[in-house]
Formats: C-alpha cells, structure tokens, sequence
C-alpha cells in the first residue's frame, strides 16, 4: 500500500513539473502554491477513487445456508420429507407415516430376520413399543418420535 502511494506522489510531482513549464512556455505565470495545491488535490482524488474501484467485481451469487432437499435428486429421500412436511402439518392424526414405517419395518424383518410383521414371531422381535405404534390407531409425532422410531427399526 505504502508503494502506491509513494508512485502517486511521484507522479503528482511530476504532473507538477510539467505544468509549470507547460504553463510557463505558455507565458500564463502559474502562482507555484495554487498550482501544487491543484496538483495535490487532483492526485489525492484519483488516489481515492482507483482504491475504491480496486476492490474487484461484485459476487452475485446468493449462497444457501440450508440447501433445500428437493433439489438433492433421490426421489425416495424427497418422498419421506414430504410425508412428515404433511404429518406434521395435518390438523388430524394421518395414517400414511405408520403405513410407510410399517413398510420399512416389514422390508427390514423380511431381510435380516426372514419373517413378515404378520408371522406371530415378529412381536417378540419387534418389541412392545414398536408393535404398539403400528396396530394402534394412528397419532401425531414429533420429530424425536419419528426418530426414535426409526432408530428402533434400524437396530431390529
């Protein structure tokens, strides 16, 4: 920084030099005081103004703090996001998250166990809570109950 201000002064210098003998040659008397005031001014205003264009171009490119999930292209995940937006914002008790975590539940009992949530076998693997959130009527969840939920299918 200290650089360019020493190229300014040099060159306020010599703008003041060539205008003395310009204005002299032109027999027009320049007053020397006036004249480097003129100068000076003028190489402190250019100064200013290359400082503050010399900041480069402005970004107008708007960063997402929370990229939306829709925009992640698996249609499952967009899916399961859109059925708890609408559990959640139902005004009664839905029936479509405990059928979709039924189905999970199912698909995790048939591949890691071999047995349907039908056979009399899967109560005892699914445990009393589990068991009671899929035959009971259905109700509202929160977000930590959906997860606990899941957690519990995903250790079966």
């Amino acid at each position: 920084m200290r650089d360019r201000w020493w190229l300014r002064v040099a060159g306020g210098l010599v703008a003041y030099v060539g205008f003395e003998v310009l204005l002299t040659l032109l027999d027009a008397d320049p007053d020397p005081l006036r004249l480097a005031l003129l100068v000076a001014t003028c190489t402190a205003i250019l100064g200013l103004v290359f400082d503050a264009l010399d900041g480069g171009e402005p970004s107008w490119q708007v960063d997402v703090e929370r990229p939306s999930v829709r925009d992640s292209g698996d249609p499952r995940l967009v899916r399961y996001v859109g059925l708890i937006e609408a559990h959640q914002s139902s005004r009664t008790p839905d029936h479509a998250l405990r059928d979709r975590l039924a189905v999970l539940t199912d698909q995790v009992l048939r591949q890691r166990h071999g047995i349907g949530r039908a056979d009399p076998a899967a109560a005892a693997v699914l445990g009393p809570e589990l068991t009671d959130l899929l035959t009971a009527p259905p109700r509202r969840l929160s977000n930590a109950q959906i997860d606990h939920y899941l957690t519990i299918i995903e250790e079966l």
